[in-house]
């Protein structure tokens, strides 16, 4: 028996030997691999890092050309109300100085009439002064030009700010 028990302390010490071999090993490469994990972790830590930071660098620049196309665009519905404004001025104006014709032309019409034109041949009693009918068919059709004329200039400075407002929608490097 005592063989039997010189080979088993043998065993049992060889094996004692191994398992701790093996203990030695599985805890070197534990820390081995825990190395490569921090490293891992590390550089997924820092790689989230700068996907955040480029994500902030394009939220910025967005905001920044968010704000650049609005500042724009109040820039150019300013400048279109001081043109409407300015344009509106401008028919008044021209609306006032036809006006003060068609007054003048009226008056000399009535002098015309009072000077008792003997060379204008008589007309039927409906047809009425040719004079009259001239003066009437002028102020009218001045009267068109002049709304025609306000329409044109609503419609132009709405096209250009129109315009504006596009090309100042487009990025500036096209």
């Amino acid at each position: 028996m005592m063989a039997l028990t010189k080979v088993s302390w043998r065993a049992m010490g060889a094996l004692g030997v191994a398992a701790s071999l093996f203990a030695a090993g599985w805890a070197a490469n534990g820390w081995r691999m825990g190395a490569k994990i921090v490293q891992l972790e590390a550089a997924q830590a820092k790689e989230r890092e700068g996907r955040a930071g480029a994500l902030a660098a394009a939220s910025e620049a967005a905001r920044a050309e968010e704000q650049r196309r609005t500042a724009e665009q109040r820039g150019i519905a300013n400048a279109a109300a001081k043109e409407r404004d300015q344009a509106q001025a401008d028919a008044r104006a021209a609306g006032a100085i036809a006006e003060q014709l068609r007054v003048r032309v009226a008056q000399l019409a009535a002098d015309a009439r009072a000077a008792g034109n003997s060379g204008a041949a008589g007309g039927s009693a409906a047809a009425g002064d040719p004079l009259d009918v001239l003066t009437d068919v002028l102020s009218r059709a001045d009267a068109r030009a002049g709304h025609l004329a306000e329409y044109a200039d609503r419609a132009r400075v709405a096209g250009l700010a129109c315009e504006r407002s596009y090309d100042a929608l487009t990025p500036a490097a096209q």
